[in-house]
């Protein structure tokens, strides 16, 4: 039997658990498979088994990135797969498709004790709570699903916590106590901002064999603390240093995360450089959202300027790791200027006819209007509209026998310059842009929610215009 050949395995070995219970393949990854919660609610074993996730695997198997894995896509397009979240499951390529997952990527609570600038109230309690006004997010996870999950917990090669931040989640030590009474070891990373460090998480760190992967923005400390509010970075970096002792007692390793961003990349080479001095792993992240803080998103002239710099100031670094790292920012930087892309990542989990008039009447009331609806056709082309008086500046008539994951396109094409920004989705299963427009009329903002259409199978969307419209998107 030949081996499966896949663009990427993550459907076929992996699944990616995010705090408000939505399921995905993987982190980056905008096709939901369903949800844990709620009254869709999925067992992870129908998820796992079920029809939603054997498209996106076939989909993957034919070499097309188009459900809901275009960012993966567009990078290894361009000739860097390595740099790709798709390559980290290359791993799992024998044997796939697998009967049970091979990694989970857990990010079941979003408690949070930091206000990060690119973050936001759906990763982070302390965000949710002081900076958007709202109430704690629910739980997701009950007594349910942690029975569900004890299937699956035995045949895990690699289990992944991410946050909020995870060493504060009661969630994640119900797993930890569970692995450690039933003497379970899989390989184990956790993604963590650093800043919390007691008896407890010395225990599960140690008796786990943990790889912790530490969130450090900066060596700067302003800058640093200016990325990561409400960290002290003195306080952090004592901490790594309790965290390596940790790391290299186990013999598992330890890696420094950097989230790249317009206000940090003089940071990115001594980050690198203190990495190097420690001989930890190092990991640099391109955050794309929001778009403000995007650093492929700054004008060509000044993105020029930021790689003539950093090319005047290599870094002396001794590994090769570190020198790899430094390398792929820049080749990075270099094929957006050849090639800039715009990533829109899709959502699909289908609403029925019911489904879609409570939300449209939920966004009607939000909005104050009716929305311009445009429908698809089996090849996911506008073939039908509904359009209100408002929305005659747009000209919609163009989107007709255009892609529906194009609208945008046309709009910047008969109208003006946007900026587009993904918002998290308030349904489970749609996908949220926020589109500001510079047109010759002024500023105009929309808001635009795809999803798939039950009853045809193919994407539908709603555009409202806000009014007044606001200075920035989001």
């Amino acid at each position: 039997m030949e081996p499966l050949r896949s663009a990427c395995y993550a459907p076929h070995s992996a699944l990616y658990l995010r705090p408000d219970g939505l399921v995905h393949a993987c982190c980056v990854s905008g096709f939901a498979l369903g949800s844990v919660t709620g009254e869709d609610r999925r067992s992870l074993r129908d998820m796992w088994d079920g029809s939603v996730l054997a498209a996106q695997r076939r989909k993957l198997e034919a070499d097309s990135f188009e459900l809901g894995c275009q960012e993966c896509g567009i990078i290894e397009s361009a000739g860097g797969r390595e740099a790709t979240v798709a390559y980290h499951f290359d791993r799992f390529a024998d044997g796939a498709p697998h009967r049970f997952p091979k990694l989970l990527d857990l990010a079941l609570s979003s408690r949070c004790n930091l206000q990060c600038v690119m973050c936001n109230g759906g990763l982070s309690s302390a965000i949710r709570t002081q900076r958007e006004g709202l109430p704690p997010m629910p739980d997701a996870y009950d007594d349910r699903f942690f029975e569900e999950l004890e299937e699956f917990l035995p045949h895990v090669e690699r289990l992944q916590f991410k946050g909020g931040e995870p060493f504060i989640a009661p969630e994640n030590r119900r797993i930890w106590d569970f692995l450690i009474e039933h003497d379970l070891r899989p390989e184990i990373s956790v993604t963590t901002n650093g800043t919390i460090f007691n008896e407890r998480v010395e225990h599960y760190v140690r008796e786990l064999r943990m790889h912790p992967n530490v969130s450090v923005d900066g060596v700067d400390p302003d800058t640093l603390e200016s990325i990561r509010v409400g960290v002290d970075a003195e306080v952090l970096w004592n901490n790594i240093d309790r965290f390596q002792v940790l790391a290299e007692e186990a013999g598992n390793g330890m890696t420094l995360s950097f989230c790249l961003v317009q206000s940090n990349w003089r940071e990115v080479g001594p980050f690198l450089v203190e990495a190097d001095r420690r001989g930890l792993n190092c990991n640099v992240i391109f955050v794309n959202q929001p778009s403000r803080y995007d650093l492929l998103q700054l004008p060509v002239p000044e993105l020029e300027a930021v790689i003539a710099e950093l090319c005047g100031t290599r870094p002396d670094l001794a590994t090769g790791e570190a020198r790899r790292a430094w390398d792929e920012v820049l080749e990075r930087l270099r094929a957006h200027l050849e090639r800039p892309v715009a990533i829109v990542v899709r959502s699909a989990l289908p609403m029925s006819t019911s489904e879609q008039a409570s939300m449209r009447r939920d966004l009607v009331r939000r909005h104050g209007g009716e929305p311009l609806v445009a429908l698809a056709n089996d090849e996911e082309v506008v073939a039908d509209l509904e359009v209100p008086s408002w929305s005659d500046w747009l000209q919609p008539s163009a989107f007709v026998g255009e892609p529906m994951d194009g609208i945008a396109g046309v709009i910047q094409e008969r109208v003006g310059p946007l900026q587009i920004e993904v918002l998290p989705a308030r349904r489970p299963g749609v996908e949220h842009l926020a589109i500001r427009v510079e047109s010759s009329q002024g500023l105009h903002c929309l808001e635009l929610y795809r999803f798939v259409d039950r009853p045809t199978g193919t994407y539908r969307a709603f555009v409202f215009e806000l009014d007044p419209a606001p200075g920035t998107v989001g």
